[in-house]
């Protein structure tokens, strides 16, 4: 996807509206070609969520929701691979 994509996405225009500061990273890794991610469980924030983190940055959520599934859709319809 290019950026025009990947901005008319859901996933972007929440992410806009959730983390304005970190809108714009968060699309530079969107636009990466076979982006790397890690899904995994986690209650950091305070409440259970599926955490989708950036392989070599893993400081910096692509997104959190509730469910394993979701997280996968998520990646697979932005086509970020999900890092065993």
């Amino acid at each position: 996807m290019n950026r025009e994509q990947i901005e008319a996405t859901p996933w972007a225009q929440a992410f806009k509206l959730d983390s304005p500061v970190s809108y714009r990273e968060a699309i530079r890794y969107a636009l990466e070609p076979k982006l790397e991610v890690i899904v995994e469980r986690t209650n950091e924030n305070g409440e259970w969520v599926w955490a989708i983190r950036v392989f070599d940055s893993p400081e910096f959520w692509m997104d959190a929701v509730p469910t394993k599934k979701a997280a996968t859709e998520l990646c697979r319809a932005m086509g970020w691979r999900i890092k065993s």
